[in-house]
Parts: structure tokens; sequence; C-alpha cells
């Protein structure tokens, strides 16, 4: 079937943030963009806490988009579990949320275009035409389908089903404190830092501010991670949240067992400094990810392709997996612009860029990460 006259036409499986920074780069591009998003209600939180990085920014800027609510510290700081100051380093960051990042995408996107309710649940690929079968909009017809279905894309698993995540060898438990909630020692401890801690025997934790209803003081929210090492035998007791359903990648916000919570304060007593062992103990619902590594060698399937997550999964202290899906969203628009109605080239110049640019964070976030491994 010959492609249609006209911009070219661009289906996105997948409204969260790689959907989305995909849907404003390629409309940026000039071509016919729909985004369709699974979910029909808010967006949940994924992650809490995000150091900034200029690849979003970039994005953001460049396609008119509001600024994008940060937190700002002047210093980096390493404390010790015996409760020493350790050292202090002259290091500006820039900080932000999964909840801010999201809102400034989806302002930015035009909603008669970002469909909600509206999953991908099948297409097929013939002649340079993709046929996308999508919930309460039939079959829709693209020119080219972008998969930006998550790190447990379904895409990803219908062309590479011998593709399987690696286990890292540890967890991140993560939480979020509102400023106004928070011991005023907690407040005045953490302010103006990013904080980090070495645990006794078992991993490392961070604590920073971030936006919650603003990002002024008093209206911020605390946010930490703590990477500990489980071994892979040990994953599927922690991964049982409060009404006993198994998960297999992490407890969402809300469910993690009070006993867990427990558990993990005690440890905390125990292994980080008292003021860090503060904070977790504050903290009303910690949740939990298992660290993964997924790398595909092809992200590319005719007129399919994955982009962010839905591609490589990279850990989370690689700050890295927004920038990455920024970054895809910018590659893939530039590469379709230059190659014209030649999108085979295109799709082909986009791939060795993106799989170049996953392989290097997913290397860096290995090497960060061996010594928490179990």
């Amino acid at each position: 079937m010959p492609e249609t006259e006209g911009p070219l036409r661009i289906a996105i499986a997948g409204g969260s943030i790689g959907g989305l920074c995909a849907g404003l780069a390629l409309r940026g591009a000039g071509f016919d963009v729909q985004v369709y998003e699974r979910s029909s209600g808010s967006m949940e939180p994924r992650g809490a806490g995000i150091v900034v990085q200029s690849e979003l920014i970039d994005l953001l800027r460049t396609h008119g988009a509001s600024a994008l609510p940060t937190t700002h510290c002047t210093v980096r700081r390493y404390l010790t579990p015996d409760g020493d100051e350790g050292q202090v380093q002259h290091a500006p960051q820039d900080f932000t949320s999964w909840e801010a990042i999201y809102r400034a995408l989806a302002e930015a996107f035009p909603a008669d275009r970002h469909h909600r309710g509206a999953a991908v649940t099948d297409f097929d690929d013939r002649e340079g035409v993709v046929q996308a079968h999508v919930n309460g909009h039939g079959w829709v017809e693209a020119d080219l389908l972008v998969a930006a279905d998550g790190a447990q894309s379904p895409t990803r698993r219908r062309f590479l089903p011998d593709l399987s995540s690696t286990y890292a060898g540890y967890v991140a438990w993560r939480g979020t404190l509102d400023e106004a909630d928070a011991p005023p020692d907690l407040v005045r401890f953490f302010d103006d830092a990013f904080t980090f801690c070495e645990a006794r025997s078992t991993g490392h934790i961070l604590a920073y501010f971030i936006p919650g209803d603003g990002a002024d003081p008093g209206k911020r929210r605390l946010n930490w991670v703590w990477y500990v090492g489980v071994g892979e035998a040990d994953l599927p007791r922690l991964l049982v949240d409060r009404d006993g359903r198994q998960h297999h990648a992490s407890l969402p916000f809300g469910g993690t067992p009070d006993a867990a919570i427990s558990d993990l304060r005690d440890l905390a007593l125990r292994e980080v400094h008292p003021m860090l062992a503060a904070l977790v103990a504050a903290t009303p619902q910690p949740f939990l990810q298992t660290i993964v590594d997924v790398i595909p060698t092809r992200t590319v399937f005719g007129r399919v392709c994955l982009l962010g997550d839905a591609a490589f999964v990279v850990r989370p202290h690689t700050a890295g997996a927004t920038a990455k899906a920024a970054h895809d969203a910018a590659t893939l628009a530039r590469a379709l612009k230059w190659a014209g109605r030649n999108v085979d080239a295109g799709l082909s110049s986009f791939e060795e860029t993106q799989i170049g640019f996953g392989r290097k964070l997913v290397d860096y976030g290995v090497a960060i990460g061996q010594r928490w491994a179990t």
C-alpha cells in the first residue's frame, strides 16, 4: 500500500513521560501525531524525585512547554552511619518530580491528540502502513507506530520474546514526605543539600527536596532513595503487597505491608546516619522498585519502534531514564525529518543512535551499582 501524501502519520502507544516526549518532538518536527494512553484516570506517580538533566530541559524549551518546577541545592554532603557530618562539596544541582515533568509535557501537548482510556491492543505492519487497534477508536492507520509503553512493554515482548530483564542484585526503597508534615529538624538538616550516606552493610541512601504542591520552602517534599542488596531468591517475599498480591517488579505507593515498613525502619536505625533513619521513620508509605537492566539489540521492527523504557531499562542512579526518553524522542524526530518520506532510512539512523546512547547508560549504571549487589 503506498504511503499517503502530507505529513507522516505517527501513532504513539503510551501517554506517560516517554510517549509525551515523543509526541512533542515529533509534532514539533511537523508530523501528524496521535498519543494513545491506556489509563483513563490520572497518572500515578512513578519514582518520585528526579535529578534534572539537560536533554529534558532542552526538549521542553524547544517545544514551548511551561517552565518546569524545580528545587535547588548548592552542596553535596556525604554522611556516615556513625552520625558524623562527613564531607561537604560545592555542587549546585536542580531537582524535580515525576508529576511535575508529566504535567509540563501534558500541558504542552494538544489535549485533543492525547487520548486516554485508549490502549493499543493489537497492530499489523504491512507494506509500510501500520494498522493499530485502539480501545474506543477501532482500527487506526499510521505510517509509524512508536511503542512508548513502559518498562514492561508488551510491544518489546512481542518482537523480542527471548529478551528478559537482568536483576541487578539490589532494590530501591523510596519515599517522599511533604515538607509541611516533616519535623522541623529534618527540614533544616536536609535543606539546600544533596545528601548521601553509605550504609554499614547494605547499600547506599540519598535524599533531596523536590517540588510538591510548589517548589518554594514549605510546599516541597523530602525525597529519599535507599539501594539495598537483596538476593534474588528473597525477591518474591518482598514483592507481596499489603493485600497479599504478588507483584513482578515493584510495590506501588500505598502497597507496602506494615510489617515490611517496620522492618525497613529498624534496618535504617542500624545502617544509616540517624537523621536519614529519622527521615525513613517519618515517611508514611515507602515503596519498592526492583533494579534491573534491559538491553535490546534491536529497537526498530519494520514500521514499529521502541522508545524510552520500552527499549532500554536503565538503573535509576544514572539519573538518566527521563533524559533517555527525551533523547530518544529528539533523535527520532531529527532522523525522520532528515529522511523525508524515506521512513526506513530515518528509523535505521534513529536505531543506531538510540542503541549507542542506551548501551552507555546501562554500562554506567552497572558500574555505579556493582558495590551494592549481593
